[in-house]
C-alpha cells in the first residue's frame, strides 16, 4: 500500500477543537485532507456535509469544477444557505457572474433573515450583480448592509466601508457596460 491509499482513520469533526484541527490539515497539506474526506463519503456516499467539506479541499488545490462538483452534489441532498452560497462563490471564482447570481438569491430566498444576518451574501450579490454591468442591483444589495460594514475586500471584492464600496460597485457595473458596447 503506497502513501496515497494509506488509510487515515480520522473522524468526522464534532468538536471546535476537531474541526480546527482537520482545517489545519486543510491549509498545510490539502492532498491528505482529501484523502480523510474521501473516507467519510466511502463511508457514507450520502454525507452532504463530508461532500461540503471537501470543496474546500478541491478549491485550496485549484480544482474548482470538482468543488462544484461536490456542491451540487449537496444541493441535491440537502438544499442549505450555505450550500449556495459556497456555490455561488465557486462560480464568482469561475468568472460565471450569472449562475452565481442565481446561486445567491437561490441562498437568500431559503432563509433571508440568515442571509441579511450573516450580511456577506448582500455583499457578494452586490459584487456579482456590478460584474453583471447592472449597478442598480449592485447598489440596491449595497443598500442593505449595515451602515457600519467594512471588509478589506476578499475574493476579489471591492474593500472598505458602506460609501466605498457602493462606488467601486458603481465604477465595476460601469466598466462592465462600456467594455460591452
Amino acid at each position: 500500500m503506497d502513501s496515497s491509499e494509506k488509510k487515515e482513520n480520522i473522524e468526522e469533526p464534532t468538536t471546535p477543537e476537531q474541526t480546527l484541527a482537520i482545517h489545519k490539515i486543510l491549509r498545510s497539506d490539502p492532498q491528505r485532507y482529501l484523502r480523510i474526506v474521501n473516507e467519510w463519503l466511502n463511508e457514507n456516499p450520502a454525507n452532504s456535509l463530508a461532500y461540503f467539506d471537501r470543496h474546500f479541499g478541491w478549491m485550496k488545490i485549484g480544482e474548482p469544477r470538482r468543488a462544484l462538483e461536490d456542491l451540487n452534489k449537496v444541493i441535491e441532498i440537502d438544499p442549505s444557505v450555505a450550500a449556495f452560497f459556497a456555490r455561488a462563490l465557486v462560480h464568482r471564482h469561475l468568472g460565471q457572474y450569472d449562475q452565481a447570481r442565481q446561486d445567491f438569491d437561490r441562498g437568500e430566498a431559503l432563509d433571508r433573515k440568515q442571509w441579511e444576518d450573516d450580511v456577506f451574501g448582500l455583499f457578494y450579490q452586490a459584487d456579482t450583480h456590478a460584474r453583471l454591468g447592472d449597478e442598480a442591483a449592485a447598489l440596491a444589495y449595497c443598500e442593505r448592509l449595515p451602515d457600519d460594514f467594512w471588509t478589506p475586500g476578499v475574493y476579489g471584492a471591492p474593500g472598505g466601508d458602506k460609501a466605498d464600496i457602493a462606488e467601486k460597485l458603481r465604477r465595476t457595473a460601469a466598466d462592465v457596460r462600456r467594455r460591452q458596447m
